[in-house]
């Protein structure tokens, strides 16, 4: 990736401009928001939510480093309202998909190997610290959401387990 794209010709680093379906200029976008890569008048340009997935980084700093200028650009971008619901619902899939994999893990994982707690860690979200008191009604309603996607994932497992155990 030439990082230099992701600037303006003032050299101020891009927000909505970096992406193909916000951009007011096409032609200084970078990305897509589409769930996959898009091809636009012969040039392909790479989805940031796959990638963002892809690097699977709970703290988001290695992804920031590897796909925009640096850590400042990516809360800059956060700090956009339009791309901002964007990324949440990024953040909300890939902690979706983290904890989904690491109950996996516990589920797969028979001896002791010592991951065990590397993968509850990431199953209780442990990089989030929360907040002491009640949970707003968004948290409430934001870990339903995230509640029910996981049940859905692990359903048939869960099924299959229940009847190893009652075998």
């Amino acid at each position: 990736m030439d990082k230099s794209k992701l600037k303006d010709t003032m050299g101020r680093p891009l927000t909505q401009g970096l992406f193909l379906e916000i951009g007011y200029n096409t032609q200084y976008a970078v990305y897509t928001l589409e769930d996959e890569d898009k091809l636009y008048k012969g040039v392909l340009y790479p989805s940031l939510k796959k990638l963002y997935m892809k690097a699977g980084d709970p703290t988001e700093y290695m992804f920031a480093k590897a796909n925009l200028l640096n850590w400042q650009h990516w809360r800059r971008l956060n700090e956009n309202k339009l791309l901002a619901t964007y990324f949440d619902d990024w953040r909300e899939e890939l902690e979706v998909a983290l904890r989904s994999e690491a109950i996996q893990g516990i589920i797969d994982d028979t001896a002791n190997d010592g991951s065990f707690q590397a993968k509850k860690w990431l199953a209780d979200r442990g990089w989030v610290k929360e907040k002491v008191g009640r949970p707003s009604k968004q948290e409430r309603e934001r870990d339903a959401r995230i509640e029910e996607r996981v049940n859905d994932k692990l359903a048939g497992d869960i099924e299959r387990m229940d009847k190893l155990f009652d075998a």
